[in-house]
């Protein structure tokens, strides 16, 4: 068992490490689009894999607190990634049965991240509790936010583009954070700036990315 362990560990760290680097590639290259799409479904597919090690990984080394980061990440790219499927809800089509299980399974997920927030929060581990609270409150709010997208409530013509720019950069979050704190020993700064640095970090990059498409977009005449 510990040599499949090893090897799981060995693709995840170079699938890690080829997400980093296409993720931050197509971050760069986000207005060259000939560019940008094979960069990003490299990267994707690298989450696939990391996803589905780090579930293997968390649950031979008991480790629910990695795992919840795991899913957490996971999720953003998996919606971002729908996103591009699912250009014209404003027309005739519908999300399918998979959309609406992905927001029911990872909505489940990201309630439990609060709650064990405030397990910590209330047993004296507010480092974990913070960074919970954190990770779990945005995946929350991106489950609100996809929802209202499915049910069709859009406003935005270019609304498939806003959610697959917060989606993988929200990812992109994610895949750094676990990196960093995987590597903390290294790296000489408190525990909860490797765990929120990436977060204040490119956030206001989702916000300024939204702003300016938000921006080039029109409205619609009548929000659904």
């Amino acid at each position: 068992m510990e040599t499949i362990f090893r090897i799981i560990l060995i693709t995840h760290v170079v699938a890690g490490s080829i997400a980093l680097l296409t993720g931050l590639a197509a971050i760069l290259l986000r207005n060259r689009t000939k560019l940008h799409r094979p960069f990003g479904k490299i990267y994707f597919y690298c989450m696939s894999i990391i996803f589905v090690s780090s579930v293997f990984m968390a649950y031979y080394r008991d480790n629910i607190f990695l795992l919840c980061v795991g899913f957490f990440t996971y999720y953003s790219a998996l919606t971002a990634y729908r996103s591009l499927k699912l250009k014209k809800l404003h027309m005739d089509q519908n999300p399918s049965k998979l959309d609406w299980g992905i927001e029911i399974f990872f909505g489940m997920v990201h309630v439990g991240f609060v709650s064990y927030a405030i397990y910590s929060l209330l047993n004296g581990h507010p480092g974990l509790g913070i960074v919970s609270l954190v990770f779990g409150s945005i995946g929350i709010q991106g489950n609100l936010s996809t929802i209202k997208r499915l049910r069709k409530k859009l406003k935005y013509k270019n609304y498939w583009l806003l959610a697959h720019i917060s989606g993988m950069l929200g990812s992109y979050i994610g895949a750094l954070t676990a990196f960093l704190v995987n590597n903390g020993q290294y790296i000489r700064v408190p525990g909860i700036v490797l765990w929120l640095g990436p977060t204040v970090i490119f956030v206001p990059l989702i916000f300024y990315e939204i702003n300016v498409h938000q921006k080039k977009s029109k409205k619609f005449e009548v929000e659904k």
